[in-house]
């Protein structure tokens, strides 16, 4: 498990620089053998660990509290730098409960399992209907933070025709939303209250901003 004082949603790219030593153990034992400097680990091994919130506490030094919802991210590509350190890209996946923390032995470890999204027969038709409200408190939202100074590159916004539940989590990631929103909405049981909890919080983000102006 990897502590961070920051979300990682699925679909979210995490890219890492490890620098404590129970970390770099860690990553020793995910990618196996420990390579040279400068070889590179691809993702054909899709080797995986879990990152969750840290709740109070610091990154840095153990003894943290942290959240009972964690992502499980598959490691893109690994570096070993000559200092020690790796450098390594993961991917944000399937979201579990932490049924356990276990001892911080050399590393933090937890019991967890999956949490598959809980949604009712009428889902898809539910998401049908709530998606094109949501692009439009989006576009809202990205016009607010345009005149507000905010650059906002229209190449790092969602893609309207990719399917539904993904769909939600990229206009998640496309917001300015801050940690325990993210948490939040990775927390809803499922597509069909995550999609009316992202559009609340676009709606205050909005009323945020223009409020401001």
């Amino acid at each position: 498990m990897f502590p961070l004082g920051s979300v990682l949603l699925p679909h979210m790219l995490l890219p890492l620089n490890v620098f404590e030593p129970r970390y770099r153990v860690m990553f020793e034992e995910l990618v196996g053998e420990l390579p040279r400097p400068d070889d590179q680990v691809t993702s054909d091994s899709e080797p995986r660990f879990g990152v969750a919130l840290i709740e109070r506490g610091s990154e840095i030094g153990g003894g943290e509290v942290r959240s009972k919802v964690a992502t499980l991210a598959t490691v893109l590509g690994a570096q070993l730098l000559e200092d020690g350190r790796w450098g390594v890209v993961a991917l944000g996946g399937e979201r579990v409960r932490v049924d356990e923390w276990l001892e911080d032995d050399p590393y933090p470890r937890a019991r967890v399992r999956s949490w598959p999204d809980l949604d009712p027969p009428d889902a898809a038709a539910v998401l049908a209907g709530a998606l094109p409200g949501l692009r439009s408190q989006h576009a809202v939202l990205m016009d607010l933070m345009a005149q507000s100074g905010v650059v906002v590159d229209e190449a790092d916004g969602p893609d309207w025709n990719t399917e539904p539940v993904k769909l939600i989590w990229q206009v998640a990631l496309a917001s300015p939303l801050g940690s325990l929103d993210r948490y939040r909405l990775l927390c809803a049981p499922g597509a069909t209250e995550r999609v009316g909890l992202l559009a609340k919080l676009l709606e205050e983000q909005s009323d945020l901003l223009q409020g401001r102006l």
